[in-house]
Parts: C-alpha cells; sequence; structure tokens
C-alpha cells in the first residue's frame, strides 16, 4: 500500500502557486506536518468541497481519509471518505489503494464479510489485471469471513485464493494456513487438518505461515484443541526474546546504502558468516551501478536493479524476508515474529535516519531492543516510541528500502554454503548484470549513463548553460563520486576474481583504468566549475572525456558478460 506523501515536498512543490485550491492544500500541509490533524482534516476537506475538480482533489481527499482512520480514530468516518475518492476518482493513483483500506474498514470496524466481497469484486473489476492486489483483496475476503465466525466461508475463498493467484506467494502461505484454522474451528477431522497444516509448511517453507503451521501440528498431536489453542495465546503474550552475542556495526560509514551493508555484514556475523564491507559492495552491485539524472542526484550509488540487501543474501546463501506496509503495529508484529525465530531484523530509525538493528523485545515490558550504529550494547525504546521513530524514518523515499514506510529486513534460512571460489565468481556475474544495464530507476545506467552525460556536458559549453552547469557539477558531487568511492573498495576483490575466474582477462585491468578515467571526468568538471574566465574549453574536455569513458565501460561491460555467460 502507498505511503502518506511527505508534506513538506508537497509544500516546496507547490511553492509560489496562487490559486485558491492551492492556497488551501498548502494551508492543509502545513498544519499536517506541524501535527495540528483536526485542522489539515478541515482544509482537506474545504478544498475538495469547493474545487472537486482541482488536480490536487484526490490527494487532499486520501489525506483527508488517512488523518481519520489513523490519527483521529474515526474509521468510519474515513471509510465514506475513502469510498468517496474511488467513486469520484477512478483514475487517481490512490483509488487501489483507497478500495483497499476500505475492506479493512469493513472487516475490522464493521464485520461485515459481504460488504468486504463486494469491494473485493469492484476492486478486481478495475484491477483485474493488478494480481498482486486482487490477491490481497481476497485474502481480506477470507479473513473477514473468518473473524465473522463463517468458518467454512472463510475456508472455502482461502483455497480458492491459492488455486487463482498461485503465483502470489505471500498471500498464499496466508490463505493456506487460514484454510487450515478455519476447517479446524469447524470441526473437520484431525488427520485432515493435520494434513492441510503439513501442506502449507511443505508447499511455503521459510514463511511465518510455515512456523506457525508446525506450532499448531504441535497442539493437535497433543489432542487438546481449544485448551491448548488458549494456552498458546497466553504463551505468546507472555514470550520474550533478546537475541543475544550481535556484533555492532559502524559509524564511519558515509550514506545509507553504506550504512545499511554495514549493518546487514553485523546481521550476517551473527549467523556465522564473516564478510567484510568490500565483498558486502560488490555483491551488492552498487560499485558497478552508475546512472546519470541530474535531477536526481541522490539515485546514486543506492539506484540498483534490485534491492542491495536481497542480493548479498541470495549470493551467500540465505534465504530473505523483505516486508513493508502501511500499519504500524502490523509491521511490528513481523519484526517480532522473526525476532521469535532468532533473526535480527534491519530498519531505518529515527530523523536524521539511520539503519539499526532490531535484536528482541520484552513484550512483559513493552520495550524494544535494537542496536545503533557505534554501540557496543543494545538500546531500547517503549513500543510505541520506537514505532513512532519508526514512523519518522519511513517518511521520505529510501534509495535502499524503497517508497514504501515501514520497510524491514531479515536473514530467512541458510539455503547453502558457499566457498570463497564461488562467491568470487558472484562478484563478476553481478558486474556483468549491473554493467549491461542501460537503465535503472527510469535514468540512464552503465555506458548509457556516460553517454547521456557526455551530451549534457556539450551543452554546458554554451555560455548561457549556467543552470545546466549548476545540475552537472551536482551529478558529479552527489553521484559520480559516491560510486567512484564503492568503485574503489572492490578492486582487490575484482582482481581475486580474476585469479580463480581466468576466462575473464584483463578485465580487472580495464576496470582500475575505468575508474582512473572516470575520476578524471570529476576532477574535469570540478575545474571546469571553478575556472573564472572562458570555461567553455574545460567543459568541452568534461564531456570527451565522458564520451571516452563510456567507450571504456562499454567494451567491459561486454567482456564480462561474455566470460560470466550473462
Amino acid at each position: 500500500m502507498r505511503r502518506l506523501a511527505a508534506p513538506l515536498l508537497a509544500l516546496a512543490l507547490l511553492a509560489g502557486c496562487s490559486t485558491r485550491a492551492e492556497r488551501l492544500y498548502r494551508r492543509a500541509e502545513t498544519f499536517l506536518a506541524q501535527g495540528q490533524f483536526q485542522m489539515a482534516a478541515d482544509e482537506y476537506r474545504r478544498l475538495v468541497g469547493e474545487h472537486p475538480r482541482s488536480s490536487l482533489a484526490d490527494d487532499a481527499l486520501y489525506k483527508l481519509a488517512y488523518i481519520l482512520a489513523e490519527e483521529t480514530g474515526r474509521p468510519l468516518a474515513a471509510l465514506v471518505q475513502y469510498r468517496r475518492l474511488a467513486d469520484s476518482y477512478p483514475s487517481s493513483p490512490y483509488a487501489d489503494d483507497a478500495l483497499m483500506r476500505v475492506m479493512t474498514i469493513q472487516r475490522e470496524t464493521l464485520r461485515d464479510p459481504e460488504g468486504v466481497r463486494a469491494t473485493w469484486d469492484e476492486m478486481c473489476d478495475r484491477f483485474g489485471d493488478r494480481k498482486g492486489l486482487c490477491a490481497r483483496g481476497m485474502l481480506e475476503v477470507a479473513r473477514a469471513h473468518f473473524e465473522a465466525e463463517d468458518y467454512s466461508a472463510a475456508a472455502h475463498v482461502a483455497e480458492e485464493l491459492t488455486v487463482k493467484y498461485s503465483q502470489q506467494r505471500r498471500e498464499c502461505s496466508q490463505a493456506a494456513l487460514l484454510q487450515a484454522r478455519a476447517c479446524e474451528r469447524t470441526g473437520t477431522e484431525e488427520g485432515e487438518i493435520e494434513a492441510l497444516y503439513e501442506q502449507v509448511i511443505e508447499h511455503y517453507p521459510d514463511t511465518h505461515a510455515a512456523a506457525m503451521a508446525k506450532r499448531r501440528i504441535g497442539w493437535i498431536y497433543f489432542g487438546k484443541r481449544e485448551e491448548q489453542q488458549q494456552q498458546q495465546a497466553e504463551e505468546l503474550k507472555r514470550r520474550s526474546r533478546i537475541i543475544a552475542n550481535v556484533p555492532r556495526h559502524g559509524t564511519d560509514e558515509d550514506g545509507e546504502l553504506m550504512q545499511g551493508l554495514a549493518a546487514l555484514r553485523s546481521a550476517l556475523a551473527h549467523r556465522g558468516e564473516s564478510r567484510s564491507l568490500e565483498t558486502l559492495v560488490a555483491l551488492s552491485g552498487a560499485a558497478f551501478a552508475l546512472v546519470f539524472d541530474p535531477e536526481r542526484p541522490s539515485l546514486g550509488p543506492s539506484a540498483l536493479d534490485r534491492s542491495p540487501f536481497e542480493s548479498v543474501a541470495e549470493a551467500l546463501g540465505f534465504a530473505s524476508n523483505v516486508w513493508s506496509g502501511t500499519n504500524a503495529h502490523q509491521a511490528f508484529e513481523s519484526v517480532h515474529n522473526a525476532v521469535l525465530q532468532g533473526h535480527p531484523v534491519l530498519v531505518l530509525y529515527g530523523s536524521p535516519r539511520t539503519w539499526v538493528i532490531v535484536t528482541g523485545y520484552d513484550m512483559a515490558e513493552e520495550r524494544v531492543h535494537f542496536m545503533p550504529p557505534g554501540r557496543d550494547g543494545y538500546a531500547s525504546a517503549g513500543r510505541e516510541g520506537f514505532l513512532s521513530n519508526w514512523a519518522e524514518a519511513s517518511r521520505s523515499n529510501s534509495g535502499v528500502a524503497g517508497d514504501e514506510p515501514f520497510h524491514q529486513f531479515s536473514l530467512g534460512a541458510r539455503m547453502r554454503r558457499v566457498e570463497r571460489e564461488e562467491l568470487l565468481r558472484a562478484v563478476l556475474r553481478r558486474a556483468a548484470e549491473v554493467m549491461r544495464a542501460t537503465s535503472i530507476d527510469d535514468a540512464p545506467a552503465g555506458a548509457a549513463a556516460w553517454e547521456a552525460a557526455a551530451a549534457f556536458l556539450e551543452q554546458c559549453v554554451q555560455p548561457d548553460a549556467q543552470s545546466l552547469r549548476e545540475q552537472a557539477t551536482r551529478w558529479a558531487e552527489e553521484t559520480l563520486r559516491p560510486h567512484l568511492a564503492c568503485a574503489d573498495m572492490v578492486q582487490e576483490i575484482i582482481q581475486q576474481a580474476a585469479q580463480v575466474a581466468p576466462e575473464v582477462g584483463d578485465a580487472p585491468m580495464r576496470y582500475q583504468e575505468l575508474i582512473e578515467e572516470a575520476r578524471v571526468v570529476a576532477r574535469k568538471i570540478d575545474e571546469a566549475t571553478k575556472v573564472e574566465e572562458q570555461p567553455e574549453a574545460k567543459w568541452q574536455a568534461a564531456a570527451a572525456q565522458a564520451s571516452y569513458v563510456a567507450a571504456l565501460h562499454g567494451r567491459l561491460a561486454q567482456q564480462l558478460a561474455g566470460a560470466c555467460g550473462t
């Protein structure tokens, strides 16, 4: 689900506007940023009422509903506004999320499974090509029947979901578990119930649903179904776990990507996998991912074709557990379940945000234990305070975690052990994959990025191109230089990889040459920026150098791809 857009960003975008709708929107965003939720809601409501055809109307209506549901505790009032958004603005990018929230309120507050079903039918009619969205909605239907104690209907819907949306693994695992639980409540024969739980474990291993199925089978074996369900619930309320011996992670790393990889390195060490930060940088692909978008300098070097955490975990033989969501309490439940299984969890925390490692939860005291950067011991915070700081760090887009709030990552089961030679070859494959990419996050990447940079620098030669020159300077400082820092970190690893993979030939030497020549581009842009008289020649030299680097990059990417068979 989408998160609520950052108010200050919206204010910046509307700076200087003068229409009545825009002024109302600015006022609402200001109140929202200040935590004056009722006043913000009043302004959003006024905007929608007075200017229903404004391009801001759907955004305002969505935020009005969000405030009613999440900040003022009025879910039924929120439902009316979400329903109004879905009906009045069917082409809005918020329409799908509005329908999902309608279903949640119908389930949690109204206890109306038929209403949930009707909303789901409407959503599938409108967004039938989005299988993941439809699967999540169908899971809400099954849950609504279950919570209304209509267990037969819940089991039927859950089973239908696993067949209709078999590719949606997360929703299917939860639906299969719900089916087994519903059949257990209807008094189905004990052997059939065991078989349903065993299917969850077999078809969806390493999921929370599989873990819960294992627990349920254990209770069934004792033959005290209802009594032991109550005992299990009471035990879960009492259960606390604090994971010991998680190593500290440092404070010297610059940028969100390096902070995150340092935290991941600590989590890996806790699992007995000691690897250098340089190795993780190489496996993530960050050292090889250059993008060119002077409008978005924060893309580099965090911009990658996939999550750096998942890339590293997969290369080292681990499964990954990744989750994001709009509801803080549900998100924390997922963190708690990971901790109960002995898996430290990486989350973005606080302002300024940093990667911390959640290491435990004391349910009796309702205190979360976690490790900030640079701490030898654990810190702790009350559950609500922890959630507040976690939410604060989720308010704006993350180059590593993505654009959804409450992102969390933990290592799953170890699927296999990776020897040194396989790991080094994985580095080469990752380098080939990333360097061959021509676009990442809608920005030119790799050789295409250098070609785009050369063309842009050519425009900077014009005497009246001051704004373009400023953009080029920002790109060099905020994208190119961090990229070069990452690249420097992995040069030795590339050389080691070439020793076990002689088929790559002189790739290490070519990679070193590429870095050195790319550094010349950064230097020439810096010189062009600082020269006071006739800087055109300097900009022309920077453009020519970028074009030269594009050719170097393209040849090296092709050489690595051929050697690695990618």
